[in-house]
């Protein structure tokens, strides 16, 4: 299974990012650009899916909600994150999956 598409909606310093992901990604830019938070979120879907794991752990892991969460969203609150995953077996029996997970944090 390969990634192939990841969206996120008010995650840390994303009020929304899409980002297409090829065989080979280089993540390059300036200081302070959202280049750690974006791998924060394959770390939170990793820490999500392990065994072990689950939402409360991997929550827990970096930081809670309100440190996920963009500061910018105000009006729309939750956190958003959506997967586009390819299997990567041959083109003829090759089939994708989505997946979207959506999180806030309540008082």
């Amino acid at each position: 299974m390969k990634i192939r598409n990841l969206t996120v909606k008010n995650w840390k310093n994303f009020v929304h990012a899409e980002v297409d992901i090829r065989d080979r990604v280089f993540l390059v830019g300036p200081n302070a650009v959202g280049k750690s938070n974006l791998l924060d979120v394959f770390r939170f879907l990793r820490d999500l899916a392990s065994t072990g794991g689950g939402f409360q752990e991997a929550i827990g892991r970096c930081g809670g909600v309100s440190t996920s969460r963009c500061l910018a969203a105000r009006r729309y609150p939750d956190v958003e994150l959506s997967l586009t995953l390819e299997s990567t077996e041959s083109a003829q029996s090759a089939s994708t999956w989505e997946y979207k997970l959506a999180f806030y944090q309540d008082n």
